[in-house]
């Protein structure tokens, strides 16, 4: 299942992990947390018209160029730094192993230039994910973060290289397609992808995965025992996981507006914390459950953090405005790669 690959002295401690990831709110064991290290957003175009104003203000100002935050926005990346190292800190604090992927190499940083440029990890949760014993190479929608694969790959494959009940896939990448940048597809990108037992949720949208990523996603799994469920998902939402997430057994949060056609069949008879608009374009849906009984989430959901209170979970606030403000949160810089089974 596993192709050959020169382990290298430095990979030795990764190697002690034994990678698997069972759910969304089984106790939490170790992550991939992403950096910020030379940031280029990519230039402006209709891939990324999901952003939040002020940035789209900056990329439209760029003349066609990519956007080098550190030297135009200094102090908001400062900032952005210290929020994904408090990040860090506060796994740590709850017992949960950090790792962390190298940076691109230059060669890395122009891979699909010609199609979109910029370069980027401080979502490692998006470009590969792990089901079960399953480490899964993706395809972004947007040529630049395509790139991401390569780092988190040489940070995984040492962790599995040895373990004879793992398996390493790579789904097949889109063409290219310059008149959109993206291309064809198939798409299928990490925060689409929510996991519930053998059922797998794949959120599908216009500005993220497609049927054809879903389609191939459920060739891959069948064979293993896994039913794969679409989940059409109504506007610029950007991923299933920025509209859902699943807290416990029978107990999720959702914005059901942006749900075209419901809850997807497995969760149907779940309790929902329905969540609104302004909720969901803070992204509140985007923490991650360290257990049952423990959810990070940003600091400024205190009507949310009440509800989860209710139920007996207790939130963990951080300040993340800063990492939310490139489009994503807490679940978007994690990348899990041991999570227990639920119960």
């Amino acid at each position: 299942m596993i192709g050959q690959m020169t382990i290298k002295p430095s990979d030795i401690e990764s190697a002690t992990t034994r990678v698997g990831v069972y759910g969304e709110y089984g106790i939490l064991r170790e992550v991939v947390v992403g950096h910020f290290h030379d940031f280029s957003y990519a230039e402006w175009s209709s891939s990324v018209r999901y952003v939040h104003p002020e940035l789209r203000n900056l990329l439209e100002v760029q003349d066609g160029k990519t956007l080098n935050v550190k030297e135009v926005l200094p102090q908001r990346y400062e900032q952005t730094v210290h929020q994904l190292e408090a990040l860090v800190a506060a796994y740590e604090k709850h017992g949960v192993r950090v790792h962390r992927a190298r940076r691109f190499t230059e060669d890395e940083k122009h891979y699909l230039d010609h199609l979109q440029g910029g370069h980027a990890l401080i979502y490692p949760a998006d470009p590969v994910f792990v089901l079960g014993s399953h480490f899964m190479e993706l395809c972004i929608r947007r040529p630049y973060r395509r790139k991401e694969v390569f780092p988190l790959r040489d940070l995984i494959y040492p962790m599995i290289a040895d373990d004879s009940k793992a398996h390493h896939v790579a789904m097949p990448q889109s063409a290219p397609r310059y008149e959109f940048g993206e291309g064809p597809g198939p798409f299928l990108e990490g925060g689409d992808i929510i996991v519930q037992g053998r059922d797998v949720i794949v959120g599908q949208g216009e500005v993220c995965s497609n049927q054809a990523g879903a389609n191939w996603l459920g060739r891959y799994l069948a064979p293993y025992g896994y039913r794969v469920h679409p989940m059409v998902i109504d506007g610029l939402w950007l991923h299933a996981l920025g509209v859902m997430c699943l807290l416990r057994e029978g107990l999720l949060m959702a914005y059901l507006p942006a749900l075209a056609q419901g809850l997807p069949a497995p969760l149907r008879d779940w309790e929902v914390i329905e969540i609104t608009e302004q909720e969901c374009l803070t992204l509140a849906t985007v923490g991650i459950s360290l257990d049952p009984q423990r959810y990070m989430i940003n600091h400024r959901h205190n009507r949310i953090m009440e509800e989860l209170d209710k139920r007996g979970i207790e939130p963990i606030p951080l300040e993340t405005e800063h990492i939310s403000f490139w489009g994503g949160d807490i679940r978007c810089s994690t990348l899990p790669i041991v999570r227990d089974p639920p119960g």
